[in-house]
């Protein structure tokens, strides 16, 4: 991790789209062609930084789950990973 505290070793992390589905991080291969492996949102994070780029992030308040959205500007990227327990909630999965 990178200090940040959110990645989960147990939680399952997805993306959420901005009209509420939830994908699988691996859908982000067509924006990042170099993804490898990545799980979480802490060895994404960890990836954009590697490779030079400038990364926000901000850990959401979510009832249930963990919610955090990360840009990376001059990918022009606006994530939202979410856990499971986020999409289960939001009933969209």
């Amino acid at each position: 991790m990178l200090g940040t505290g959110i990645a989960l070793a147990d939680s399952e992390w997805l993306l959420m789209s901005r009209h509420g589905e939830c994908v699988e991080i691996a859908s982000l291969i067509r924006k990042v062609p170099d993804l490898g492996a990545i799980r979480d949102p802490d060895a994404f994070i960890k990836l954009m930084r590697d490779k030079g780029h400038q990364v926000g992030v901000q850990i959401l308040p979510a009832p249930s789950g963990k919610v955090v959205e990360i840009k990376v500007p001059d990918r022009d990227l606006s994530l939202l990973f979410v856990t499971s327990e986020v999409c289960r909630q939001s009933g969209v999965r």
